[in-house]
């Protein structure tokens, strides 16, 4: 296993720490909720830390936000529940050997508290409501996937999902 420490992760990494909270509580994950969990997840820690929490860039595709890594990596899933953690591929001694990225139980405890603060708000969401939540009019999926008539290979820039998440705190914060 490939233990990280600091941010920004692979978002396999982050994936992993999704399911591990969801097999505690008895839960299964398919490949959509998994998608809007790591780009929900992404879009809080831009908007406290001011900081990535991925390695790798946004996508906007047909059903809302996408890392095209967790595709991969969750692809034969299809629609199905997700039944295995992601992995790397790693050649040692001239073998294949997979490696299932981690975040370290030490990782920083800001970061944590993020990742099991979305868990706990959007946890109890399905897919489809997930992907309605970054359907919405404003959102950054929106205004990428809207602004573009060409819809290959769209990427939803690290500042307008920063922005997107400033707002909904302020909107959302007690007066």
């Amino acid at each position: 296993m490939a233990y990280l420490k600091t941010p920004p992760y692979d978002a396999k990494a982050v994936a992993n720490y999704f399911l591990e909270l969801a097999e505690r509580q008895g839960k299964k994950l398919d490949a959509m909720k998994i998608q809007k969990l790591v780009y929900l997840a992404h879009g809080w820690h831009l908007a406290i830390t001011g900081k990535p929490l991925i390695t790798e860039r946004v996508e906007a595709w047909l059903y809302g936000p996408v890392v095209r890594s967790l595709y991969s990596a969750f692809r034969d899933a299809g629609s199905g529940l997700i039944t295995r953690p992601a992995c790397d591929p790693d050649f040692v001694s001239g073998r294949v050997v997979l490696t299932v990225p981690r975040i370290d139980d030490s990782a920083d405890p800001e970061t944590r508290q993020i990742l099991d603060e979305v868990w706990r708000v959007y946890g109890d969401f399905s897919a489809i409501q997930l992907s309605n939540l970054t359907h919405q009019p404003d959102t950054p999926w929106a205004k990428i996937w809207n602004a573009s008539e060409d819809k290959n290979g769209l990427i939803i820039d690290d500042d307008v999902i920063k922005q997107y998440f400033v707002n909904q705190a302020r909107t959302h914060e007690p007066a």
